[in-house]
């Protein structure tokens, strides 16, 4: 993360040291600048960059949230799945990326102790997040969890199913399907013309 951080700044810098050499320059006389302008210049454009560089990581963040959401929407193109379903309801509820991680092991039905093992924690702490996991949700017991989730994996299936009939209703076979084997005059288009 630190190389990023280093990176960003360098790349800020930069930017703002050519803005001030562009203005000292074209704009003020390069003999009579000193180094107070320059300075104030320099510092005014490495605010100014960093500005906007930061509103833009920003939009970038929140446009990746957007699709992220979007693809975990039902029909949103990845394929339904236990995980799709707790990652869609997870913010909702106010899950911790830990919860998040124990609610999605539990709905593909893995006992605690096994949950523990694959997390590397104890199975005090596994209780202890189940526990949160169900009054955030609002869930009772695992086997609820396990029926919400399975629920919605079908619902989610049943809407994209619905979805691509729909599109392919729209296409017409014959269009679609080769022509191998059709004799020229089974094509009723042909017998028209």
């Amino acid at each position: 993360m630190g190389r990023y951080w280093f990176a960003g700044i360098a790349l800020v810098s930069g930017v703002a040291a050519l803005k001030t050499g562009l203005i000292v320059a074209f704009v003020l006389e390069p003999a009579s600048a000193d180094w107070a302008t320059v300075t104030g210049l320099f510092a005014f454009f490495f605010a100014l960059t960093s500005a906007v560089a930061y509103l833009c990581i920003l939009q970038i963040q929140k446009y990746q949230g957007e699709q992220r959401k979007m693809r975990l929407a039902p029909g949103g193109g990845e394929p339904v799945a236990k995980e799709s379903v707790i990652a869609r309801y997870a913010p909702d509820w106010g899950l911790s990326q830990a919860e998040a991680d124990v609610a999605m092991f539990v709905a593909k039905g893995f006992s605690n102790s096994e949950v523990a093992e694959m997390r590397g924690c104890a199975i005090a702490t596994v209780k202890s997040q189940l526990s949160s996991i169900y009054q955030k949700s609002g869930l009772g017991s695992r086997y609820q969890l396990i029926a919400f989730v399975t629920d919605e994996v079908c619902a989610s299936a049943s809407i994209a199913d619905t979805e691509k009939k729909t599109r392919a209703a729209l296409v017409p076979t014959r269009r679609v399907l080769p022509l191998v084997g059709r004799s020229k005059f089974s094509d009723p288009e042909r017998l028209r013309a």
